[in-house]
């Protein structure tokens, strides 16, 4: 049998049969008129090979499970299958060892799934696709779409771009999505001038004026329940670091990230208990 058959029968390649004989995990045949002439012996291994690897036993590991299993099990040569720990052998520590890899990998793939599915379905709806929140995404959507002009649709842009980086970066914490107005409130036409303003160019005043606006607006927004719990839950440091990523971007206004930062941080002390 040619190497092309013996591929053929167990669902692999020519290569793969050739990376396994540059392994040392399958034998290389006799040849025969010039050619390698596998058996029944090389198609069995190969097969073994092939289901230990779909089960996701690493190859540096293949040879030691397969000496095992070969060569009468684990338990021919080696301590019985109920030991553990140090005194388990070594197939049964290989496939536990593979197992728990495995296992790491179903988290990771789970997890990718479930982000997945959750921009497709933002996707749908029509929303970006976004590391960010939907409650925050959706904002940025509006005040692009309704931006009057350029120069405010470009502040918008930098400052998207910017929560879109603390949210990758996993720096963006959890209440700070309650900061970004919903749509139907009378925040986005004061928002949208903010940007408009933060496009010209602010002055200290003119930043603290307007961080002390955007925090009023909040408080109203808020409600006195809501941000007592805010306070109780608020990182300090998590958003003194959020803003001092903002404020390394000189086209965000390094002025206006501190300002804001030092009266929300500010306000956050007021409410708490």
């Amino acid at each position: 049998m040619r190497v092309a058959e013996i591929a053929r029968l167990t669902g692999t390649t020519v290569r793969a049969v050739r990376h396994y004989h540059s392994l040392g995990l399958l034998p290389v045949p006799a040849e025969r008129g010039g050619w390698r002439d596998y058996d029944l012996s090389h198609v069995a291994r190969l097969s073994r090979i092939r289901w230990l690897v779909r089960a996701g036993v690493p190859l540096s590991a293949v040879a030691r499970v397969l000496d095992g299993v070969e060569g009468g099990g684990p338990g021919a040569d080696h301590a019985p299958p109920e030991a553990v720990g140090a005194d388990e052998d070594p197939v049964s520590r290989d496939l536990a060892a593979a197992l728990t890899s495995v296992e790491a990998h179903l988290e990771e793939v789970t997890a990718q799934r479930d982000m997945l599915a959750a921009l497709l379905e933002r996707s749908r709806e029509g929303m970006s696709v976004s590391p960010m929140p939907p409650r925050m995404a959706a904002f940025f959507d509006r005040m692009e779409a309704a931006a009057p002009d350029e120069r405010t649709r470009a502040a918008v842009r930098a400052d998207r771009d910017a929560v879109d980086l603390a949210c990758y970066r996993g720096q963006m914490p959890a209440e700070a999505e309650f900061l970004f107005p919903v749509p139907g409130t009378d925040d986005d036409a004061a928002t949208l001038a903010d940007y408009g303003r933060a496009s010209e160019g602010l002055d200290e005043e003119e930043a603290e004026a307007m961080a002390a606006e955007t925090v009023s607006r909040l408080i109203r927004r808020a409600g006195p329940e809501r941000l007592r719990d805010l306070a109780r839950s608020a990182d300090r440091e998590a958003i003194r670091a959020v803003f001092q990523l903002f404020a390394s971007f000189e086209q965000l206004g390094s002025v206006y990230a501190r300002a804001l930062e030092r009266r929300l941080l500010e306000a956050i002390d007021n409410w708490g208990p």
